[in-house]
């Protein structure tokens, strides 16, 4: 079931040249019946000086706050005030807003986790039409990469959401340990291969064994992996089970997670703990932060992002020690290796439908220059903004290079202190975009319809029970699948299968066996 069935990557930099560039330019393509819409940029004020107030989660951080004065000059539109909210808080805070008859925030940025709690209410925006009134959307709209685009913006066949961040798991690793002679000597000798950055479980739990017994007493580990909170902590379990063909349901949302290989994944996640240090069965994700940016552990299964902000804690050589890859994954009995990297949180923007037409007009121009690559290529390799790759040009060489230089959109002040790139060579900034590549095209989506929350609670719940002993592995799936089938009676179940059509139906385009 790959997220981009087919994507190589000669055929990814090709698309790239061939669409992202024009999107990029903001051009029209030949043909187009440039007096139907609007260019863009619009060399004229489109919109009288509209202040927007908006809501973000406050991980985020300040890529609106710094645009703002350049979309004011753009077009007429800028930003007021926002209100900042915990993620893990997006239904609570936002849910009462879109239902009101005047929401206090013009645009919400929010998790895609909670995309279908929104979208489900009908009370998102539809952003069709407004796409339809600029030159080059459909051309950006191609930018946006399938593996983000079919999943976190689309709702029943229409647009409610443009995407803002493109989250994803890859493997982080210390260079260093791979490339000691003594250690590459002494792995050869006890497994009778080499020593090599794991394209397997098996062979990452190899790996994370042999690391943690050589190194420990000097206090570094063979990986840390999320266990809490558990909300998180399935999808850590996910990269191996998806690798392995576990699926969440099928079309008649039976759960599933507890069929074929998932108790083999399970078993291999808890193996993988038993060599990690102290704490390894409750680690958290500050936790493992805090160990990578010491250099406590050699591998780490991390969002793409650990490297970026942890350059900022480290010394260069450090820093440039870091390397990445695709997330291992699972042999399959024809001798093939089957990766699946999940593409959890992400960030998604929409638009309330009980606005004033005016102000939905202003709102939507922002979210789509803010997430258009004419201003995305830069927010997104900036260490004051918080998005990942999302759209084709994003993984380019010229983005590449766009990491180890200023950020020309912006100066410096209180809340963006630095501005001087995140890595300091090419070299570190390229292996970072093409191992977030190799992941995306093997990219496996969270759930993110009505529901996701619970699911994901129960989920993660038993699963901590099996790494804490109190349950095998086969019992703690059992266990998560019943819970699954209350939620899905709770919230009924012709309801949650049409939702989840959303998700069956952005598969199967996608090339995904369901």
């Amino acid at each position: 079931m790959g997220m981009l069935s087919g994507w190589t990557r000669r055929k990814f930099m090709k698309n790239v040249a061939m669409g992202a560039g024009a999107a990029s330019l903001g051009t029209a393509m030949p043909g187009r019946l440039a007096w139907s819409k609007e260019a863009v940029p619009p060399g004229k004020k489109l919109f009288n000086d509209v202040q927007l107030k908006y809501f973000q989660d406050s991980n985020w951080l300040h890529a609106p706050m710094w645009l703002s004065d350049h979309l004011m000059e753009e077009a007429g539109v800028g930003i007021e005030s926002r209100e900042m909210y915990d993620g893990g808080d997006a239904v609570a805070k936002i849910l009462p807003q879109l239902l009101s008859r005047r929401p206090r925030f013009d645009f919400v940025q929010y998790p895609s986790l909670f995309f279908g709690a929104f979208a489900s209410t009908g009370q998102l925006e539809p952003l069709d039409p407004y796409f339809e009134k600029y030159e080059g959307t459909s051309e950006y709209l191609d930018w946006v990469m399938p593996a983000y685009r079919e999943f976190y913006t689309k709702w029943g066949g229409e647009t409610v959401g443009v995407m803002l961040d493109g989250d994803i798991h890859i493997l982080h690793y210390r260079k260093q340990h791979f490339a000691n002679p003594e250690l590459q000597k002494k792995f050869s000798s006890r497994f009778q291969q080499e020593l090599a950055v794991p394209k397997t479980w098996d062979d990452f739990l190899k790996c994370a064994q042999f690391f943690t017994e050589e190194l420990s007493s000097q206090g570094i580990y063979g990986t840390s992996m999320v266990v809490n909170p558990p909300n998180f902590g399935w999808g850590f379990w996910m990269d191996i089970a998806a690798s392995a063909g576990v699926n969440y349901f099928d079309e008649n949302m039976n759960p599933v997670i507890n069929q074929g290989k998932a108790a083999e994944a399970l078993d291999m996640y808890r193996e993988i703990i038993k060599f990690g240090p102290p704490g390894a069965e409750a680690m958290d994700i500050g936790t493992t932060i805090q160990r990578w940016q010491s250099g406590s552990d050699v591998m780490s299964v991390w969002w793409i992002d650990l490297a970026e902000f942890t350059v900022q804690q480290q010394g260069v050589e450090l820093a440039e020690d870091q390397g990445a890859a695709i997330v291992p994954g699972w042999m399959g009995d024809d001798g093939e290796v089957t990766h699946r990297a999940i593409s959890l949180w992400c960030r998604t923007a929409s638009i309330p439908r009980n606005l004033p037409q005016d102000v939905k007009d202003a709102a939507f121009y922002f979210i789509y220059r803010m997430s258009h690559p004419d201003y995305s290529d830069r927010i997104v390799a900036d260490p004051f903004c918080g998005s990942d790759p999302f759209g084709k040009s994003h993984y380019t060489d010229a983005a590449a290079q766009m990491y180890i230089e200023p950020n020309p959109q912006r100066e410096t002040n209180d809340l963006w202190t630095t501005n001087d790139g995140i890595f300091k060579t090419f070299d570190r900034a390229r292996n970072h975009l093409d191992a977030g590549l190799a992941n995306v095209e093997v990219g496996y989506p969270q759930f993110f319809w009505e529901g996701a929350p619970e699911y994901a609670d129960a989920l993660g719940r038993n699963i901590s029970k099996a790494i804490s002993g109190e349950l095998t592995s086969q019992q703690a799936l059992d266990e998560a699948a019943e819970e699954w089938v209350q939620i899905v009676q709770k919230l009924g179940i012709d309801s949650q299968k049409a939702q989840y059509k959303n998700f069956i139906d952005g598969a199967r385009a996608l090339g995904y066996k369901i």
